[in-house]
């Protein structure tokens, strides 16, 4: 792939990775209010006494959200006594497209970065052609006779494999803190 196509495919990665992390997050958030506004309250008096200022906060937080009223009906309500319920399968789900959103986005930066390296090379090998005054090619076909390498998705290790499973063990314990 050329030097413009490189750069196009970086802007669609960035953007594309940001509206679907974007859109993950913010089901992630929405299903865990929910989680908490359900799951808190375990019966006792103690429970409900911790639980009321959780459902209190989470039912405002539910009222002033109203453009987001898609994410609040359609968002699921994971069930941590029960990791077979449909629900936690669209809870995660969700939780791994949130991190390919981060990977794309990390994928575009990445390569973003590199253009603007080499960008700055094309700068320089025009300068040098002007000054040697022989035949100076133009800019266009400088980008067009550089080949940049893909950068693939699945390379973003710390996105797309470690962070998930570090993120889910701390989100796990605190959930474990607060529902017991």
């Amino acid at each position: 792939m050329n030097y413009r196509n490189a750069l196009h495919r970086s802007r669609i990665k960035r953007i594309v990775g940001f509206f679907i992390g974007i859109l993950a997050l913010i089901s992630l958030v929405v299903s865990l209010l929910k989680f908490l506004y359900y799951r808190i309250d375990d019966g006792s008096k103690f429970g409900a006494i911790i639980a009321k200022p959780f459902k209190n906060a989470v039912s405002l937080i539910a009222e002033n959200t109203q453009f987001l009223n898609v994410f609040w009906e359609n968002s699921p309500v994971p069930n941590h006594l029960d990791i077979s319920e449909p629900a936690n399968i669209y809870f995660l789900f969700t939780y791994v497209i949130l991190f390919v959103g981060l990977a794309l986005k990390a994928s575009g930066n990445k390569m973003s970065v590199r253009l603007a390296k080499i960008r700055d090379q094309i700068e320089d090998q025009l300068i040098k052609e002007f000054l040697s005054g022989g035949g100076a090619r133009s800019r266009q076909e400088i980008e067009d006779s550089i080949e940049v390498p893909n950068s693939n998705l699945f390379t973003q290790f710390q996105q797309l494999y470690f962070a998930p499973i570090i993120t889910a063990i701390i989100a796990g314990v605190i959930i474990k803190l607060l529902v017991e």
